[in-house]
């Protein structure tokens, strides 16, 4: 039998070393492609809207009950800095909701006021679409120059199951994303890339009317941008997983709202950290008199916010001005303005 020459037997080896290393690299690109954030956010969006797509229908043709609905009475949604949860409820079909949220404080504390705005869309009866641009504009009221632009772009779906859980809980599940962007003030980002999937159950208080609780659970997942941003006090510095129970009381024009979040990086993220945050807070439905009649739905909030956690705790108040502008209305009256019935445009 022929022997074989050792030099030859090292370089096989080696060959197969190499290619079999090649072969787990391209295997680790696949993976951390295939589990990439965006690809995520992509992945999510195309499946939630396939699984509607099927559904679609035309906006309602006249005015019906306020969003989220409890029990006939008027309530809130998502308000952020004031009221963070994602309530079961989606936006009623064919509307689409604008919203803007001036820090009025901005105007004491610092040398540019935020002005995030929003757009909320009912696609059909179970389903919404949400985005938020976080505007900000120097002041000049200070020496210090902000300039202006956008800090980060948000992007959300959520999905209500109709059958699931009934008649007893309302069960949605759906994502929040969030981007920044530009160079904004340091201290208006995070500098990281957020994709927040959660799911959320609600119910009504049998015997007490207006009155609701719910269950929110949600995964954070950050990555490093490019934009350079800071964490704020208390805030996860890795991925992190939240419980949130929490009251909404509705009761005419005000809204009474408690939440109690608990988040931990120890189940997803790096290390063991764990915060507990309490947020008693209330909202008001300004009449129309106070707002110079003007077309739109008006609250005002406050808030108080407890946070626990290794930054040490911190107490805080808080205070929101919001106003909602249906903009299916608006562009429904804009068409019946310009185009009169047939015997009103015959009589002239």
């Amino acid at each position: 039998m022929p022997e074989v020459d050792p030099s030859n037997r090292r370089n096989r080896t080696r060959a197969a070393l190499s290619m079999q290393g090649s072969s787990l690299n391209c295997m680790r690109l696949l993976l951390r492609f295939a589990f990439s954030r965006k690809t995520a956010l992509g992945l999510a969006s195309g499946l939630l809207l396939a699984a509607t797509g099927a559904a679609q229908t035309d906006p309602p043709a006249g005015e019906t009950a306020p969003a989220n609905g409890n029990g006939g009475q008027a309530t809130i949604s998502r308000i952020p800095g004031l009221f963070e949860i994602d309530l079961p409820k989606t936006e009623r079909m064919g509307v689409i909701q604008f919203s803007f949220q001036p820090h009025f404080r901005d105007l004491i504390d610092n040398s540019y006021l935020r002005i995030p705005l929003g757009l909320r869309w009912g696609v059909n009866d179970h389903f919404e679409l949400n985005s938020d641009l976080d505007a900000y504009a120097d002041t000049g009221f200070r020496k210090s120059r902000s300039g202006y632009g956008l800090s980060e772009l948000h992007f959300g779906a959520k999905y209500a199951w109709h059958e699931w859980l009934k008649p007893v809980w309302d069960t949605s599940v759906g994502f929040n994303s969030s981007i920044p962007v530009s160079r904004p003030p340091i201290e208006l980002t995070d500098g990281h890339n957020h994709f927040t999937p959660f799911i959320v159950l609600g119910r009504q208080v049998d015997g007490v009317k207006g009155l609701s609780g719910f269950i929110h659970a949600s995964v954070d997942f950050i990555s490093k941008s490019s934009t350079p941003g800071n964490f704020a006090v208390n805030q996860p510095h890795s991925n992190s997983v939240t419980l949130a129970p929490g009251l909404l009381y509705d009761r005419k024009s005000w809204h009474y709202t408690l939440e109690v979040d608990c988040t931990t990086t120890s189940v997803v993220g790096q290390g063991n950290k764990n915060f507990l945050t309490i947020r008693p807070g209330v909202v008001w439905d300004l009449p129309k008199k106070l707002v110079f009649n003007a077309h739109g739905r008006w609250l005002a909030g406050f808030n108080v916010t407890a946070t626990f956690g290794p930054d040490g705790n911190t107490f805080s108040t808080g205070g929101r001005f919001r106003g909602e502008l249906n903009l299916t209305r608006l562009f429904r009256r804009d068409r019946q303005d310009n185009n009169p019935p047939a015997d009103a445009a015959a009589g002239r």
